[in-house]
């Protein structure tokens, strides 16, 4: 499998068919592709992929980045993380939104900072 990398802020990618290892570093970045069947990696903030039929994978890592996929296909992935991730398929909002929440078992949240801190002090 080919693998292509780019590098920088504000990049444009457009390709027909990704049959390779796609992988792009920067903010604000956007990716069009019209059949994804490789893997598509996005990492920055502000950033947009835009695939049609997605046979494939698709990570995106940063805040703010939107996923627009117009057919989903058995046996693929899209997986987001970062803050204010969006996925939309089929022009309907798919994203899964969860708050952090304090332990069950703890007052405030310096029993949780200082569970945290002993841990990592290990």
């Amino acid at each position: 499998m080919k693998k292509y990398s780019i590098i920088g802020n504000k990049k444009k990618v457009t390709m027909e068919l990704n049959q390779s290892r796609l992988r792009i570093v920067g903010n604000a970045c956007i990716v069009r592709v019209a059949y994804n069947h490789g893997e598509i990696e996005v990492v920055g903030n502000d950033c947009r992929v835009e695939v049609t039929d997605n046979y494939g994978v698709i990570n995106l890592t940063g805040g703010s980045g939107l996923v627009t996929i117009s057919k989903r296909w058995k046996g693929d992935r899209v997986q987001l993380c970062g803050p204010s991730c969006h996925l939309m398929v089929d022009g309907k909002d798919k994203s899964d939104t969860y708050e952090a929440q304090l332990s069950p078992f703890s007052k405030d949240l310096d029993d949780v900072i200082e569970s945290i801190f002993s841990f990592v002090m290990r």
